[in-house]
């Protein structure tokens, strides 16, 4: 664990976020995870995670090549069975599709992986069919980024426009999240239906409003969750528990795995790029988050927005960030109700599971010191490391 930055003076109003009651006390934290700088064919990468339920539910991998980075942030629901599964398997797969393209990349095999996970966790969930989790993927190669998002992680770019004393951080979240909260999102789900004046656009929209008021799922896309996309019938296999049924039945799938899909070419102006999963983004703003990192040291920086988050939904509850971290995990799952005994006596009442990667695009930088770099694979809640799949990937290509 780095030493926790006590003091960071850049001004207001973000000053006031690192007004720590107890500086030490998120150093010495046992639910809390970070990884020092790690360098990268063009810059370093910072990772960090927070524990909200004794069972961490978001999965995260980082995987370095030669002329490539990969990230991935998988925000799993409801357990930690299809993060998992993605974890074990999407980069892997990626891998393979670039290959049989002859080691090409385009926006279509973002959308192939991805339909590919979907598929397989199908296949393979048995009765599994009420667990999911979202999806957000990036690869940085050859300077040009492609992302997939399937969910409510982001990831968002910060980029220095201008020169001088005109130079200004411009923000930009590069893929689309799929909350239903959103008024686009609800939008979407209407258009998905045929015809306005057919009452299966009554029935489908209301259930998709209502799974989310009921705690079920709070996006309208996921990988996973086979009974909102095809619906069970009890005497197929096993009865519905109560709390998982949704008004009526309905007529249509109401989530989908379709991700959205987004490729840039990097410029010198690009400076970074945050991931998060959605238990990170939900007590930060894009906007928030690009300052802090533009105006903080690199040491230890996805630590220290892991504790804004932290910070901020202690506040939000009313309670001192020294009593949030001293709090017990949840035996919990996300979706499960809230009205347990003793509920707010837990982290999860304060914050969900918190996963964050800052990735920085030092193009200038790109391996002109001459060092060979290990092609690893980093894994969040894990200080180890393995020999990452590019190793097999380099290895086919030169053969």
């Amino acid at each position: 664990m780095l030493p926790f930055v006590k003091h960071v003076l850049f001004g207001t109003p973000y000053q006031q976020y690192f007004q720590i009651e107890d500086p030490q006390a998120f150093a010495n934290d046992p639910l809390a995870w970070s990884r020092p700088l790690v360098r990268y064919y063009s810059g370093e990468f910072s990772m960090a995670a927070v524990q909200a339920n004794v069972d961490m539910e978001d999965k995260c991998q980082v995987e370095v090549g030669i002329d490539a980075l990969f990230v991935g942030i998988y925000d799993g629901h409801k357990g930690d069975t299809v993060s998992i599964y993605l974890k074990d398997h999407i980069f892997r797969e990626l891998i393979r599709l670039i290959q049989e393209n002859n080691n090409n990349m385009n926006e279509n095999i973002m959308k192939q992986v991805v339909d590919h996970m979907e598929k397989g966790f199908m296949e393979s969930a048995g009765r599994n069919v009420f667990v999911s989790s979202g999806c957000l993927i990036c690869l940085i190669r050859r300077g040009k980024l492609y992302a997939a998002n399937v969910g409510d992680s982001r990831a968002v770019l910060g980029s220095l426009k201008g020169i001088g004393k005109l130079e200004r951080l411009a923000v930009k979240q590069i893929v689309k999240d799929h909350n239903i909260d959103h008024r686009e999102v609800q939008s979407a789900i209407r258009d998905l239906q045929p015809d306005f004046r057919d009452i299966d656009y009554n029935i489908n929209f209301r259930t998709c409003i209502m799974i989310a008021e009921k705690g079920l799922i709070e996006t309208t896309r996921c990988i996973g969750y086979a009974y909102l996309k095809e619906e069970v019938n009890e005497s197929d296999s096993f009865e519905i528990p109560s709390w998982e049924r949704v008004p009526g039945r309905f007529t249509r799938p109401l989530l989908t795995s379709q991700p959205h899909v987004y490729s840039r070419i990097l410029r010198d102006s690009d400076k970074f790029i945050i991931f998060g999963s959605s238990g990170f983004w939900k007590g930060i703003s894009n906007k928030d988050a690009a300052k802090v990192v533009n105006t903080s040291p690199r040491d230890g920086i996805a630590e220290r927005l892991a504790t804004l988050v932290l910070q901020k939904g202690a506040n939000m509850r009313g309670t001192r960030y020294s009593q949030l971290i001293g709090m017990p995990k949840s035996n919990q799952i996300s979706g499960s109700d809230t009205r347990i005994h003793n509920y707010f006596q837990f982290r999860s009442a304060y914050h969900y599971d918190i996963t964050v990667v800052v990735v920085y695009l030092d193009n200038n930088r790109s391996n002109r010191e001459g060092v060979m770099l290990e092609m690893n694979s980093y894994s969040s809640c894990d200080d180890g490391f393995q020999q990452s799949e590019f190793t097999n990937f380099y290895n086919n290509a030169n053969a």
